[in-house]
């Protein structure tokens, strides 16, 4: 995986980082005065000023009228004119492609959802389709909210796999039957603005870094179970991809030697014990067996195949079998997770993705426990283990966050590869 390259110190390196302490200044403190935007961030009243004057001309700022600066500011004469961010002047657009499904949302540049579209794709989305499939949902979801790509910012791609970040390549999609697939390529010729691709729990980790448990929290991991099973990892506020954006594979760890052969060509993997096939495959084989369950008259009244969201209702009205499973799959996830625990020694542990939102305290309770039971002791017990807020937003606000990382992120990396790409320094060189 290619590493990150700084850029050569100019003047116009200083501007651009100058910029980006103002603009992230009044996005994080405002309403603020251009006085107390100086104090934060030791620049000159002059620089403030100026730079606050291109702001205002790009419409990302705007004066809200007078008010107090901060207490610790001795108020004299007139009172200062105040300066909010406008996260309505520019926008994103998120994409989650998932195995059976493409969503597309637009949002704002705080990562609110204005508008979403979801599309059904083949289960086998190919090479070829899967250009056209994602920008026909993206021209959809701008159509919806009234916008057109002349106001966008970036787009935002969340994938199953792994995927190489900096070069845009989805080198193992998991669900999908290409390899080494240049992505982030063909988008950025379809959109004509940057496109950003990240693997779909390394998006959720950053979501929660973003809007959930993890803005305050420095080293945790998002963990996702659903279809699959994955990791995002934040170590010191900062997203871990791994030497080839392999990091947080957690649905491969061994946790029986002997165990099934996986689609990876490892054998006994946690994927094949806890996410969404092994419930429904254990489920049918408990019923199967002859067992008189819920799972077989909800059903037969919904006049469909067990799947996941069956067992979860039969397990929410007391189905012992169905309590059984979940409670095995989350006992497994556990095992597994003690072994991350171990090895990164977190501050908490985000549960997130959509068996979690199906299934709740009943699988999250023995994830809970099955950690406690293996991981050290003095680790488990600092450890805080939570079920993410964000819900399904989380893909969406993920995808989203891996653009406005790059557009308010520090100007200090040099960008190659980008197509097209875009920064607040970059819209104020005019």
């Amino acid at each position: 995986m290619s590493k990150r390259t700084l850029r050569t110190g100019d003047r116009q390196l200083i501007r651009d980082i100058n910029i980006s302490l103002v603009v992230n200044s009044i996005r994080h403190y405002g309403p603020i005065s251009r006085v107390d935007i100086a104090r934060r961030t030791g620049l000159g009243r002059s620089t403030v000023s100026d730079i606050v004057g291109l702001l205002l001309k790009e419409e990302f700022v705007t004066e809200t009228g007078s008010g107090h600066p901060n207490a610790s500011t001795p108020v004299v004469g007139r009172p200062p004119v105040m300066l909010e961010f406008k996260p309505r002047s520019r926008f994103v657009v998120a994409v989650k492609l998932a195995p059976a499904s493409v969503t597309a949302a637009v949002t704002d540049l705080d990562a609110e959802v204005i508008g979403s579209v979801e599309r059904s794709i083949g289960i086998r989305l190919s090479e070829g389709a899967v250009r056209q499939q994602i920008s026909e949902t993206v021209y959809e979801a701008l159509s919806c909210c009234g916008l057109s790509m002349d106001k966008v910012i970036g787009v935002g791609v969340a994938m199953p796999g792994i995927v190489d970040s900096r070069t845009g390549v989805s080198i193992s999609p998991r669900f999908f039957p290409w390899q080494n697939l240049p992505l982030r390529s063909l988008l950025e010729e379809e959109f004509g603005v940057p496109v950003f691709i990240d693997n779909d729990a390394n998006a959720a980790a950053l979501a929660e870094k973003l809007k959930g448990y993890g803005r305050q929290t420095s080293d945790f991991v998002c963990v996702t179970v659903g279809i699959g099973i994955g990791a995002g990892i934040i170590i010191d506020n900062k997203l871990y991809r791994g030497s080839m954006a392999g990091a947080g594979e957690i649905g491969h760890i061994t946790i029986q030697e002997d165990g099934p052969e996986c689609t990876c060509g490892n054998r006994g993997c946690l994927e094949l014990f806890a996410s969404d096939d092994a419930i429904v495959r254990e489920m049918k084989r408990i019923v199967e067996s002859g067992c008189n369950s819920l799972v077989t008259r909800i059903a037969a009244e919904q006049n469909r195949e067990i799947d996941r969201a069956i067992v979860a209702c039969a397990a929410k009205e007391g189905d012992e079998a169905a309590f059984s499973v979940v409670r095995q799959a989350g006992e497994h996830i556990g095992v597994g997770l003690g072994t991350l625990v171990n090895i990164l020694n977190p501050e908490m542990i985000v549960v997130a993705g959509e068996a979690v939102a199906d299934f709740g305290s009943l699988l999250l309770d023995p994830i809970r426990d099955s950690i406690c039971q293996r991981s050290m002791g003095v680790l488990a017990r600092r450890l805080e283990i939570v079920e993410s807020r964000l819900g399904a937003q989380i893909w969406i606000v993920g995808a989203a966050s891996l653009v406005l990382d790059d557009f308010f992120g520090a100007p200090i990396y040099e960008r190659p590869g980008y197509a097209a790409a875009v920064s607040i320094p970059d819209l104020m060189q005019s």
